[in-house]
């Protein structure tokens, strides 16, 4: 297969991954909307930011077990390796459905359903509510409240988890999931571990506590701190200056686009 990209056959792939997955996108996006449905009602009385991100990344997870094809399947597999597109039209069409629309699609989603669709149900109960343009300013205000450093955040999050499960996708044929998670738990773990070692030889302390970056990875969280052992209850912190953290932030989108290029590579040499 010529490996050039034509627009006309990317254009008829594209559309081919809709017929044949319609049904599949429309029943994610019902469970997207109820879920971010139900926790709407209780954003009012909890916190739950960390939710709606594993739901963002959930989404995305599940929306890539459609792009290519379904491997513990071989005769799905082999006619999607042997279809007459390259391997790049292939590849593009999966970031199309998985990143282009999936995002723009996902924040529509998330603002109709939380403070418009939710409204509209909760106006079948007798109480007294907020008028409907008071709703919408509030939620307006409150997804604009957030600083751009958060978003950043959650796109890093989806990129990190969705390349991940891309590449253990077209890597292996069954037990994906599992593989996911335990290697999701082996990065932090061992990345975090790094961290913390590292954190531990800048500061020289004798005794304490040591805060890395973020629970997760640094682009979570742009300071690290420590508690000494003669107060407990105080933790000095150090927050990098804005142009690390910047770097910091472009550092790993480069290695997530790396990661989607192993999807591409994995993909070539499935069809070799």
């Amino acid at each position: 297969m010529n490996n050039t990209f034509i627009f006309n056959r990317f254009r008829l792939l594209v559309r081919r991954q809709w017929t044949e997955n319609k049904k599949v996108y429309l029943l994610l996006w019902g469970v997207i909307s109820l879920s971010l449905m139900v926790l709407s009602f209780f954003s009012e009385r909890y916190d739950l930011y960390l939710l709606y991100i594993l739901l963002f990344c959930f989404g995305g997870c599940v929306m890539t077990t459609t792009l290519f094809s379904r491997w513990s399947d071989f005769g799905r597999s082999s006619f999607f390796l042997l279809l007459p597109a390259s391997i790049t039209e292939k590849f593009l069409c999966g970031l199309i459905y998985g990143i282009i629309l999936f995002i723009p699609l996902y924040c529509l989603n998330y603002f109709v359903t939380r403070f418009i669709f939710t409204y509209l149900v909760i106006l079948l109960f007798p109480d007294n509510l907020l008028p409907f343009s008071a709703v919408v300013t509030g939620g307006i205000n409150e997804i604009t409240k957030y600083p751009f450093s958060f978003y950043a955040v959650v796109f890093l999050t989806f990129l990190f988890t969705q390349s991940l499960f891309m590449i253990i996708l077209v890597r292996f044929k069954k037990n994906q999931i599992l593989i996911l998670l335990l290697t999701i738990m082996a990065i932090l773990v061992l990345y975090n571990s790094g961290i913390y070692i590292l954190m531990s030889n800048i500061v020289h302390i004798r005794g304490g506590s040591i805060r890395h970056p973020g629970p997760f990875l640094t682009f979570f969280s742009a300071d690290f701190g420590y508690r000494s052992l003669h107060n407990q209850a105080y933790f000095d912190y150090f927050s990098f200056t804005k142009l690390i953290w910047k770097l910091n932030d472009l550092m790993w989108f480069v290695v997530f686009f790396m990661l989607y290029l192993t999807t591409r590579f994995n993909l070539m040499e499935r069809e070799l």
